[in-house]
Order: C-alpha cells, then structure tokens, then sequence
C-alpha cells in the first residue's frame, strides 16, 4: 500500500510533476482512498459537523460515479448521497458531480473520530485538488445575523407563537420564521442574563426541534455590556462565558453538535480583558460598527494569540439605516430594496461573503415580516423582498456565522493523505 500526503492547497504543483508519467503507471500509483484528518484536541472542542467540501479531479466523470465514506478505520463505509448542479441545497454530506471541470466536489463533516475516510471504488484514477473556499466550491456566500434576543421587553421575548407577522409574537422568532421560508440561516446573539422564566429558552427549543438547520445560538453576554464599566458589574467570565454555559444548558439539538462557535460583540465593544476571557472558547468574534463595510466581504484572520478568528464580519451593508429610513420601520419602498439588492450583487460579483444583521426588536413583526407585494410605504417589507433576490440561488452558500467559521478552520487546517488499495 503507498500512502501520498496532499497538504489543504492545490495539487496543480503534483499533476503537473507527474505528466510525463505513463497511463498504466499513473494509474497503478494513484490513490483511491483518501484520509481526512484534524487536530484532535480542536475536534474535541468544536466537533467540526459541519461539512466541508474537497475537491478531486478525474479524468473523466462517469455519471454512475460513487463516493463512500466511514468515520475512521473502524467505521462501516457508506455511499454519500449524490447531488446535482440543478439541486439546492447547503450544510448536507454530499458529492457533487462536475463534468465540465472533471471534478467531484465531496462535503463531507467530521463525527465520532478526527478522522474521515473516502474512496472512490469504481474509478481508475483520482486525485485530491483543494478544500473549497466556500462549501460546495460555490461562487459566493451570504450568512445573516440578528443581535439581542432576550435584551428588550419591546421584542416580547418569550411571547407564546401567533404566526410571524402577529405583533403579539416573540420578534426574534418571528425572524426565524421569515428567514427560513427563503432558506437562509439565521445566527441570533442572545442575552441570557435578561430571559424571562423559561418562555424565553422554550421558544427558541421550539425552532430547534423542528431540526432544520434554521438558526444557530450565539453569545452576545448575558446583559450587554457596551463598556468596561458595565462588564466590570458582573465581571467579564459570567458576560461572556456565564453567556455561552446558559446556552448550553437551556437548549437541546444545536444544529452541528451542542457547541456555541460565535460571541456576537455589544455594541462591538472589545478590550484586552474581553479577548484574554474569549481566548480559546470561540471560533469567531463577529464585530459590529452600525454602518457600510463594504470592505468587509472575506474571511476574518486568524489570531493565534486567542485562538479565534478576530472581530471580523462587520456588516457589508447596513440592514438597520435603511430599514428605518422611512416610518413605518421596515415597510417596503423600491428605493430600499434596490439598495440592499445593489450592494449583495456587487459581493457576489467579487465572489466575496457578504454580511448581513438586522435587530428585530426596532421594527413590528407585521411591518417587517408583511409578505405582501410591495407598494411604496402602503404594503409590503423591504427585507422579504431583499429576501427574495437573495434567496436560493445554487452558486451561493447560505450559513449561519459560526458555521462559516467553523467551515473555514477546516478548510485551513485539515490534513488529506491519498493511498493506493
């Protein structure tokens, strides 16, 4: 058996030295089976569920082409369900088929080990390219958070459920509702230190037992803090950490494994005691500023200090200032539509990751959730239209924040080895 190591970047380098190879040759050497592997004790913290997708070329395409996976050695092999360029579809196992590109592109999440087997047993060749920059090698990618679930009782957190456009509904819930008739995954920074009772915790249970990849829970302390006065009152430990142990505790079925990967910053507040208690315990510090960053449309960087991917993802285009631009909050004007339209293409031409949050309780469910067609400050919502151009298109990936990040550290990190049976 020979064994070939593949580090996470392009194999171009390799094909290229093997060219002047013969066929017979290059195909008795190739591998078939394929070892993905991550640190271990980062496994242990974060799980890593969330697919990722690696690239492999062919020579060709067979449309009969089958790709097994198993969870380490001692796992049983199983084919991976085969998708299409014509499917939607995001945050699943899967291969896709490329024909044009000879390529299959494989997603596929870690579960009871660090280590992922694949092969591909009907082939005669195949060799590992890359880990996508997005899942699924799409064009572009959109993620979309909410701030503040538990820390206004304008928001009625907690309210029983009365349909997403009943103003006597819980807003943050209502959110959900919206977002997942479109398909877009919703992360929502909550304030636990706020919660009323229980009502608050089983509203959200309820969206998570519907099991439908919908929305990720998301630090954002347990009072909002916006200063180092106001985190000196609690002290930053129970803010920050008491935040994310209450998330724990209280909810069940957190889509990718009982983890809360994102602390989601007040008011983008941020100091050196706050990094020093977030250092190792996230994999990403979303930031926040209130305006256009249309700079921001890329991944965060690293900070091998803390450990975490540093207070990136300020909001491309600013939800909020259009939103309530007008009175009624919320309500449907073209002019903001085309705004919001506007700046999401100009990422999605660059292939960037574009930004997206919204606070649901500055605005009424029935304003902001009227599914109506648009009429200029009449009927209507500017964020369900926006919705709708954004919406289920299969070049783009749709995630949550922390799912994002935690596709990205696999992405940079994980280890493919190749070996011939």
């Amino acid at each position: 058996m020979k064994s070939v190591f593949y580090p996470i970047v392009s194999a171009a380098a390799m094909l290229l030295a093997n060219a002047g190879t013969s066929e017979n040759s290059a195909r008795a050497a190739s591998p078939k089976t394929f070892t993905i592997s991550i640190d271990r004790a980062a496994w242990q913290k974060w799980g890593f569920r969330y697919p990722v997708t690696y690239v492999f070329r062919l020579p060709a395409v067979p449309s009969n082409l089958e790709v097994q996976r198993r969870d380490g050695p001692s796992g049983t092999w199983a084919p991976l369900a085969k998708k299409t360029s014509a499917d939607f579809f995001n945050g699943i196992e899967c291969v896709r088929l490329d024909s044009a590109k000879n390529a299959a592109c494989v997603s596929v999440g870690f579960g009871t080990t660090n280590t992922i087997d694949l092969r591909f047993p009907s082939v005669a060749s195949v060799s590992f390219d890359s880990a996508a920059k997005y899942y699924d090698d799409r064009k572009a990618a959109y993620t979309l958070s909410n701030d503040n679930w538990g820390k206004n009782p304008t928001a009625r957190p907690g309210a029983a459920w009365q349909g997403p456009t009943s103003d006597a509904s819980d807003k943050y819930q209502a959110a959900i509702h919206a977002c997942r008739q479109f398909h877009l995954p919703l992360s929502i920074a909550i304030n636990s230190g706020s919660a009323p009772d229980k009502a608050m915790w089983q509203r959200m249970q309820e969206e998570l037992d519907r099991e439908d990849l919908s929305w990720e829970p998301a630090v954002h302390t347990r009072t909002h803090p916006c200063s180092v006065n106001a985190y000196s009152v609690q002290g930053y430990q129970k803010e920050i950490l008491g935040c994310r142990d209450d998330i724990l505790k209280n909810l069940r079925k957190i889509p990718y494994g009982q983890h809360v990967f994102e602390y989601i910053l007040p008011c983008g507040y941020h100091d050196n005691l706050l990094a020093a208690t977030a250092a190792g315990e996230f994999l990403f510090l979303r930031a926040f500023n209130g305006h256009d960053n249309p700079a921001s449309i890329g991944y965060g960087a690293w900070n091998p200090k803390h450990r975490y991917y540093d207070q990136a993802g300020y909001e491309t285009k600013s939800y909020d200032s259009v939103l309530e631009r007008r009175p009624p909050k919320g309500r449907y004007y073209a002019a903001g539509v085309a705004l919001l339209n506007a700046a999401f293409d100009a990422v999605y031409q660059k292939g960037g990751v574009f930004y997206a949050m919204w606070h649901s309780d500055r605005y009424e469910n029935s304003v902001i959730h009227d599914p109506r067609p648009g009429v200029d400050g009449v009927a209507g919502s500017i964020l369900i239209r926006h919705f709708a151009h954004v919406a289920n298109r299969r070049d783009v990936w749709c995630a949550a924040n922390g799912w994002l990040y935690s596709y990205h550290y696999v992405a940079q990190n994980a280890k493919v080895t190749g070996r011939s049976e």
